[in-house]
């Protein structure tokens, strides 16, 4: 509950636990003006052991920056100024803009529930691609250098097809909120 009362960012990717916090606004010389904040990430990498039974080589930055929190950093920011912009209307009386923006909050909230699982098909590729070639490196022999190597190229396959995926969300999110403002400006 700590976690969630705090509002600190988790991301776990093969083991390996990202924490990420954001500072209030900082540097912010009027109220509803745009400035910057900090950032602290800590990051937990697992213990996880080999085949051998020694420990594994902790793979720099522990395999991964979170890469789902990225996304939700992003839409989270838009789905606050969406808010802001909504409560506005309300206060001013304008139900239709209030509409556009309950419709913006949907649709940001929307895009972040469908990238969610790709995000997490990528990152797993990501870790798994990562480790396959940490094997390739130790392997002996071209068969098993071969055999991991399919690994790989399997992994980087998945990962690849998820970007294209994610990416095609995207634009279609794009669009989707591009037609919202062009509605909000008549």
């Amino acid at each position: 509950m700590q976690i969630v009362e705090n509002k600190i960012l988790v991301d776990i990717q093969a083991g390996d636990i990202l924490f990420q916090i954001f500072t209030g606004n900082i540097l912010q010389r009027k109220s509803g003006q745009e400035s910057p904040f900090l950032e602290f990430i800590q990051r937990v990498c697992s213990a996880a052991k080999g085949a051998d039974g020694k420990p594994k080589p902790i793979r720099p930055g522990c395999g991964g920056f979170g890469i789902r929190n990225f996304l939700t950093l992003f839409l989270s920011i838009e789905v606050s100024k969406a808010m802001t912009g909504h409560d506005k209307a309300v206060a001013e009386g304008d139900l239709e803009a209030a509409g556009l923006f309950e419709e913006q909050v949907a649709t940001f909230t929307e895009q972040l529930d469908l990238s969610n699982p790709i995000l997490t098909k990528i990152s797993d590729a990501m870790t798994a691609e990562a480790d396959a070639r940490v094997e390739v490196e130790k392997a002996a022999g071209s068969a098993a250098k071969a055999a991991l190597q399919v690994v790989v190229d399997k992994q980087e396959g998945i990962k690849n097809s998820g970007q294209e995926e994610l990416q095609a969300l995207s634009d279609k999110y794009k669009a989707l909120m591009r037609a919202l403002r062009e509605k909000a400006k008549k």
